[in-house]
């Protein structure tokens, strides 16, 4: 072969391997940014659809509200949902609040600390002919406590830790349209318990609640679907002021009993980006059958994900951001698509 011709033989082969190469190389994944980061923070989301748009309930005083246009905003603030603070509640600091419709119109599902219970935290319900509120508190007892002289309580022999408050409620409609509401028992170790309730979401009815699964460490935020025969119990893991939060599922055909199932990670710092992925909770997309999954994540300096100290603490500017993700299920295995 003609020398000259060689040289430029190998010149192509060699431009159309990088050309190649370069084609085949994964892009870098981008880091998701929120859909929304109000100064303020927007921390342990609980999101409804309501006519074509989205409402995300956070902590804050007297529940605050956000109302989403599509799940990548725009989105504007509703204000306070929670008209007046219960008889039974010391005042309006209200954690990780979420709502669902009945047959008696919208119910408010919140957090807060409870007159005589030296900051132990009830759930109490409220109700709305409207999703924004404003939410009037049912009753003048809570819907669940952790023992003494509140109607509904939930004395429970051999909970995870005696008379631990209880918090993050979150409401749950079976395939057969039995409702429930979901909790954590605060302190360590935790657990997450279930009530029965009556079809206006308002009233437990049965039995005691029943314990779905106990951590050695923190396990909160619980989010319940069925699937079919299987149930995906969807929940928030270690600590929630750094960026070792994340979110994890288990899965069981007992809607009772998660003990002893296998943890599965769903969204982490490392795998994700954001940092602390959790508070998740998971609506119905706006087209289509997709669902979109909403959690929070600590954002600084803007909206850049914060990154630890040394020490494992947040820089000071540190808040909480809302996202959003594409979510599909895969049969009963939940698949979290691209971020909004």
């Amino acid at each position: 072969m003609h020398p000259r011709r060689t040289w430029r033989a190998a010149l192509i082969a060699v431009v159309v391997t990088v050309v190649a190469g370069t084609a085949a190389a994964p892009a870098a994944a981008a880091t998701p940014q929120p859909v929304y980061a109000p100064s303020g923070g927007i921390a342990d989301p609980g999101v409804v659809r309501h006519n074509d748009s989205f409402v995300v309930f956070a902590t804050g005083t007297r529940a605050p509200a956000y109302r989403g246009d599509t799940a990548s905003g725009p989105w504007s603030v509703l204000g306070t949902t929670l008209g007046s603070v219960p008889d039974w509640a010391e005042n309006g600091a209200v954690w990780a609040p979420d709502a669902v419709r009945t047959v008696t119109g919208w119910v408010l599902y919140y957090s807060a600390p409870a007159r005589g219970k030296n900051g132990q935290r009830c759930i109490g319900a409220a109700t709305s002919d409207a999703v924004g509120g404003p939410y009037a508190p049912v009753g003048t007892a809570p819907l669940v406590c952790p023992g003494g002289a509140h109607g509904a309580d939930d004395v429970v022999a051999g909970r995870p830790v005696a008379a631990a408050g209880v918090i993050d409620p979150s409401p749950f409609e079976d395939a057969d349209g039995k409702r429930f509401v979901l909790y954590k028992t605060q302190q360590t170790p935790s657990s997450i318990r279930m009530l029965r309730l009556d079809d206006t979401g308002t009233r437990w009815v049965g039995n005691a609640s029943g314990e779905l699964v106990r951590n050695d460490g923190i396990i909160e935020n619980p989010v319940l679907r069925q699937r079919g025969s299987t149930f995906v119990l969807f929940a928030s893991r270690y600590g929630y002021d750094n960026c070792s939060y994340a979110t994890v599922y288990l899965t069981s055909t007992d809607r009772w009993d998660f003990h002893g199932r296998t943890e599965h990670s769903l969204l982490t710092t490392s795998g994700t980006g954001i940092c602390g992925p959790g508070g998740a909770d998971l609506v119905p997309a706006l087209v289509d059958d997709e669902q979109r999954l909403f959690l929070h994540g600590w954002v600084c300096a803007g909206t850049t994900p914060c990154r630890q100290r040394a020490d494992g603490s947040l820089p000071a500017d540190a808040r909480r951001a809302l996202y959003a993700a594409v979510f599909r299920w895969d049969g009963a295995t939940p698949r979290v698509g691209a971020f909004l």
